[in-house]
């Protein structure tokens, strides 16, 4: 449907489509950029936490839940922020889980925080505390078997 214009005059003219759709595609231009600028200024504050960890050489993952659900019909979801080996390169990743109760394998997307859809970012970087408590925890489980593996 044709948009109305003003045009300097006052006058009201009608705009096509493709004339609606080129302005359009010049504006998403213009915010693409803003949202990726934006984008990687939070993915440069995740950086120096990479850093640290791959300094203190782990050597274990740990995950925390940031949202899911299970449904009466055995299907199930979650998305979760963890410290894990994705690829050949530890750091701070995000993960997405599908399934069904009962099936052999899950629906399981994993990526660096860095390469993990933008939402995903936003969504989690307020529960990276939480993620070093599970990391903490984790070690601390992880020293304690170590203990009692010892000869």
């Amino acid at each position: 449907m044709p948009r109305l214009k003003a045009t300097p005059a006052g006058e009201k003219t009608t705009i096509g489509p493709s004339e609606r759709l080129a302005s359009s595609a010049k504006h998403l231009a213009v915010t693409a950029i803003d949202m990726k600028s934006a984008g990687d200024e939070l993915c440069d504050n995740i950086v120096p936490l990479d850093r640290a960890l791959a300094k203190f050489d782990l050597g274990v993952s740990g995950w925390f839940a940031i949202a899911g659900n299970q449904h009466e019909d055995g299907s199930y979801w979650s998305r979760e922020i963890g410290y894990a080996r994705v690829g050949k390169k530890w750091g701070i990743a995000l993960k997405k889980v599908e399934g069904r109760a009962g099936d052999e394998y899950d629906d399981e997307e994993v990526w660096l925080f860095k390469d993990a859809p933008r939402w995903m970012q936003i969504e989690s970087v307020t529960k990276i505390p939480d993620l070093f408590d599970t990391l903490i925890k984790r070690a601390e489980d992880t020293i304690s078997k170590l203990k009692r593996k010892s000869l």
